[in-house]
């Protein structure tokens, strides 16, 4: 997940390296991209590193969660309804590119 986090390609990435090519510091702005990527790969890293070694916790959570069937729903329909949005707003962007690109 670091690693794809840091080969994905960042607007803000990009502004940085067309303003340091405009200013005549081309070095700099390609060493600001890549300590950008390196930051990034190493957060995500980090985070899913973190998640990994809490997942006995949260099982554990959401076992003790079981006791209270509308607690234990909820848990269960939130990764259905983040995918769910995440696939919406996708597919939103996805329209709107199609459309105001014809």
């Amino acid at each position: 997940m670091g690693i794809a986090g840091g080969l994905v390609p960042s607007p803000s990435a990009l502004i940085v390296l067309i303003a340091s090519v405009g200013l005549g510091r081309t070095a700099f702005g390609i060493l600001l991209v890549l300590a950008y990527g390196v930051g990034m790969a190493g957060t995500l890293t980090a985070v899913g590193l973190a998640l990994v070694r809490l997942r006995g916790r949260l099982a554990r959570r959401v076992a003790d969660l079981r006791g209270d069937q509308l607690l234990a729903r909820v848990a269960l329909a939130v990764p259905v309804v983040t995918a769910g949005l995440v696939l919406v707003v996708g597919l939103a962007l996805v329209t709107r590119g199609v459309v105001l690109g014809a």
